[in-house]
C-alpha cells in the first residue's frame, strides 16, 4: 500500500539535480528544489496574513498543491518557460494532454483514496481559486527573485525575463493575500533570509559530488514530511498534513543566520546545545520577525525554533533524518568514497529504525531494503 509513497520521494530526488535558467549564463545555479522552497515560503507567508486578516484559505488544499506541483517537473525533464509557453500557444490542447499524461505516471501507484485528489492538485495547482493565485504569486516571486540576481551580472540574458515576471506580479497588485505581504517593512529582510539558504550548501566541510543547500534540503523535509503524514492517515493516525509541512518549511530558517551547525557539534559539549539555543532565538526575534505583526510572529516563531516538539514535529524529525540519509545515498551512488557519509547515513538509519511511527518504520525498512549492494 505504500510503495507508492515511497516512489514519490525517488521521483523528487530529482528535484535536486534539475537546474533552472539551464539555456542562460547564471551568477548562482539554482535548483528546482530551491526554487519551490522559496515559492513556498512566499505562499506561507501570504497564507498566514490573509488567515490574520479574516480572509478564508484552505490550507489543507494550499499546502498539498504546494508539495504536489514540483513533481511533474520530474518527469518533464528541462523544458523552459519560453518553450513552455510557445508550446502552449501553438497548441494548448497538446501541451494539456502532456501533462495530464505525467501526471497520471505519478499517481499510478498510489492508493485509490488518493489517486484523484493528487492527480487534481497537480493539474490544477494554479487555477483561479485563492489557493491557485497564492501558488500563481508565490512561483513568480521566486522566479523574479532568481532573475533579478542573476540580471545584476548578465543583463542582456535577463533584463528581459524579469521585466515580464515584474509586469505579471504587478497584476496580482489588487490580490490581498498578496498585498498584505508586499507593502510590508519586513519582506525584504526575509527575502535576505532565503537567499542566504539557497547559497548554504549542507556537509559543507566534506567534498560533494551532488552538493545540496539548505534551502533544497529542507523541500526535500517537506516533501517527505508530508508523504508520511499521508501514510499515517492511512494507518488510521490522527495527524495534521499542514502542520508538518509548516514545520518543515520553517524548521531550517534560524540557519540563514547561524550558519548549518552540526548536532555533533551541538553535543560536543555538555550545556552548548542549550547556549545554541538562545542563540538562534535572540537572533531569530532580533533580526528576522522584528517589525512583523505579533499575531504573524506568533505563528512563525515556534515552528523556527521547537519544530520537533509536537506529534507532527516528531514526523518532521524523522523527515529530516530520512532527507540527510538520501543526501548520503547521493554522494555514495556517484562514486563519493568519503567514509563520513556512509557512516552517517549508517547512524541516521539507525536512529529512525527506532522510532514508533509506522510510517517511518516502512520508510526506514524501504530503504535499507534498496542498500543491499552497500555492503552495510
Amino acid at each position: 500500500m505504500f510503495q507508492g509513497y515511497v516512489k514519490l520521494l525517488e521521483l523528487a530526488t530529482n528535484l535536486f539535480t534539475m537546474y533552472r535558467w539551464n539555456n542562460t549564463p547564471t551568477l548562482l545555479r539554482t535548483n528546482e528544489a530551491e526554487n519551490a522552497f522559496i515559492s513556498a515560503q512566499y505562499c506561507l507567508l501570504m497564507s498566514e496574513m490573509a488567515s490574520l486578516n479574516g480572509l478564508h484559505v484552505d490550507d489543507k488544499k494550499l499546502f498539498q498543491r504546494l508539495v504536489l506541483k514540483e513533481l511533474p517537473k520530474c518527469l518533464l525533464s528541462d523544458i523552459s518557460v519560453d518553450t513552455k509557453i510557445l508550446i502552449k500557444s501553438l497548441s494548448p490542447d497538446k501541451w494539456n494532454d502532456v501533462f495530464s499524461r505525467t501526471v497520471e505516471e505519478i499517481v499510478q501507484y498510489l492508493p485509490d483514496d488518493r489517486h484523484d485528489p493528487f492527480y487534481l492538485s497537480m493539474v490544477h495547482s494554479k487555477d483561479d481559486t485563492i489557493e491557485g493565485k497564492i501558488i500563481q504569486t508565490g512561483d513568480l516571486l521566486s522566479a523574479k527573485l532568481e532573475a533579478g540576481l542573476h540580471a545584476r551580472y548578465f543583463p542582456d540574458f535577463f533584463n528581459r525575463p524579469l521585466k515580464d515576471l515584474e509586469q505579471r506580479i504587478e497584476s496580482f497588485r489588487n490580490f490581498e493575500p498578496y498585498r498584505l505581504i508586499a507593502d510590508s517593512e519586513w519582506l525584504e529582510r526575509y527575502t535576505n533570509a532565503l537567499i542566504v539558504l539557497i547559497r548554504a550548501v549542507r556537509w559543507n566541510r566534506l567534498n560533494r559530488n551532488v552538493p545540496t543547500t539548505v534551502a533544497a534540503h529542507s523541500f526535500y523535509v517537506t516533501i517527505t514530511a508530508y508523504i508520511l503524514s499521508c501514510m499515517e492517515e492511512e494507518n488510521g493516525k490522527v495527524i495534521n498534513p499542514v502542520e508538518s509541512v509548516k514545520l518543515a518549511l520553517l524548521h531550517d530558517i534560524p540557519e540563514s543566520m547561524t550558519g548549518d551547525i552540526i548536532t555533533p557539534t551541538k553535543k560536543k559539549v555538555p550545556g552548548f546545545e542549550e547556549v545554541i539555543a538562545q542563540v538562534e532565538e535572540r537572533m531569530v526575534t532580533e533580526n528576522l520577525l522584528a517589525g512583523m505583526p505579533d499575531r504573524l510572529i506568533k505563528e512563525l516563531k515556534y515552528r523556527m525554533l521547537d519544530p520537533f516538539e509536537s506529534h507532527e514535529g516528531r514526523l518532521v524529525w524523522a523527515a529530516d533524518q530520512f532527507a540527510a540519509t538520501v543526501e548520503c545515498l547521493m554522494e555514495i551512488r556517484s562514486g563519493n568514497t568519503q567514509y563520513a557519509f556512509r557512516d552517517a547515513m549508517n547512524r541516521m538509519l539507525d536512529d529512525l529504525s527506532k522510532s514508533d511511527l509506522e510510517s517511518v518504520q516502512f520508510l526506514t525498512q524501504s530503504f535499507r531494503w534498496s542498500l543491499d549492494w552497500t555492503g552495510r
